[in-house]
């Protein structure tokens, strides 16, 4: 997976990054945060490639000017190339937030009209901007995975002989994944590409295992998983409260559907203190605002920018999960087992209606009743609730063995 801050950890960068020493103070150890540039985008293309990869703070004054109209040769491929496109709508949604609440806090504190209307003229244009910069993330990802055949998925069959195999082996779940591997391991598919998934957490251990995907699992991330619920909520809300010093070990694949599932409730928790409506997106304060005190404007302010960091976590978050799959599915269509692992569930799902012909027939009795034609068809209810009907009427027919609840 790409980093947050698009460092490539695969190949070390041919230029080395130029880093601007902080002046040295007294004491011992002491020396001074690096400050972000004045006008980062003035710089030469090749030192600016480099700053943006390691100054959250430059990246977001970059894209902000980008999105108001400047225009530099090779800055837009910079930008939003596949390489950086995800790092800068991160910095782009920072932005946005950024020229809302500071709008916000000058039309509620009644400042200058003039400057109400330059921070809402930059706030249209750098929300135009990210989603523009989303449109064309969308555009890449689908084009990424047309060109490794995952996409297009095929669409949901209408033969009601190959559905009715589908879901005979989706009720033996157990004795299907038991020929599965029997047959996978005679084509001679090594066990640990035939193991059966029940979990995203198993998906990932066997793509991590296999070495589809690079993410080791280190003392950090341990120790992040370990984490209980309150311990790893203070540690998404210290994350979100400082731009320039993530804490990349909730970006690690087996910690990325909790960080998110955690923000999520964190927003919700954070929602009524930010004066928020919802926890889809940052409200326009000044439209439902009351009158409000200079102490009780600053205290909102300080709990709409911690509110606005955890919807830009959350953004980001999904944006990673998404990529995780689609990545994970790549890499197991380009391995070798993969065309092996289909042809034996193929015969796995064929030995099953040898086996078991009493129940694949009463399944296709079942769905004959919606048939258009011999083999197809066309439902009239959904199939999650006829799959199920026809579920409880196999377990009335074989008693000692109940279908599992997962298999619904």
């Amino acid at each position: 997976m790409k980093m947050r801050f698009a460092l490539d950890l695969a190949e070390p960068h041919e230029r080395p990054v130029r880093y601007r020493a902080g002046p040295v103070l007294s004491g011992v150890g002491l020396k001074a945060t690096r400050v972000p540039h004045q006008q980062p985008w003035r710089l030469p293309l090749h030192e600016l490639a480099d700053l943006v990869n390691v100054s959250f703070f430059d990246l977001a004054k970059v894209v902000t000017a980008h999105a108001c109209g400047l225009q530099r040769t090779g800055l837009d491929e910079l930008l939003f190339g596949p390489d950086r496109i995800e790092q800068s709508i991160d910095a782009l949604t920072y932005a946005m937030h950024d020229r809302q609440i500071r709008r916000e806090v000058c039309v509620l504190s009644g400042r200058r009209r003039e400057e109400v209307e330059d921070l809402a003229v930059q706030e249209r244009a750098v929300r135009d901007r990210l989603r523009d910069a989303e449109r064309r993330l969308k555009r890449h990802r689908i084009a990424e995975l047309t060109a490794a055949g995952v996409l297009p998925f095929p669409a949901a069959t209408d033969d009601s002989r190959r559905l009715a195999r589908a879901w005979l082996g989706r009720y033996l779940p157990d004795e299907k994944e038991a020929l599965v591997r029997r047959l996978a391991a005679d084509a001679g598919v090594a066990p640990s590409a035939a193991v059966h998934i029940r979990s995203i957490p198993e998906k990932i251990t066997r793509c991590i295992d296999n070495g589809w995907l690079a993410a080791p699992l280190t003392d950090a991330v341990r120790e992040l998983i370990e984490l209980d619920g309150l311990a790893f909520r203070r540690r998404l809300i210290a994350d979100a409260a400082q731009q320039d010093a993530r804490d990349d070990a909730l970006c690690h694949p087996l910690v990325l559907n909790r960080w998110r599932d955690q923000l999520t409730e964190a927003l919700a928790e954070t929602a009524p203190s930010a004066a928020n409506p919802h926890t889809k997106h940052l409200h326009d304060l000044t439209l439902t605002s009351p009158p409000r005190s200079a102490a009780q404007l600053g205290q909102l302010h300080d709990r709409r920018r911690l509110f606005a960091a955890l919807l830009q976590r959350r953004s980001e978050s999904v944006r990673l999960i998404t990529a995780l799959n689609d990545g994970m599915s790549m890499a197991e269509r380009q391995d070798p087992s993969y065309e092996l692992l289909k042809k034996a569930g193929d015969q796995a799902y064929d030995e099953l209606v040898r086996r078991h012909p009493d129940l694949y027939q009463h399944i296709r009795t079942h769905l004959a009743r919606f048939e258009t034609r011999y083999g197809r068809l066309q439902l009239t209810v959904p199939r999650a609730q006829l799959r199920a009907q026809i579920y409880d009427e196999l377990d009335r027919m074989r008693p000692a063995c109940p279908t599992a609840a997962a298999r619904r």
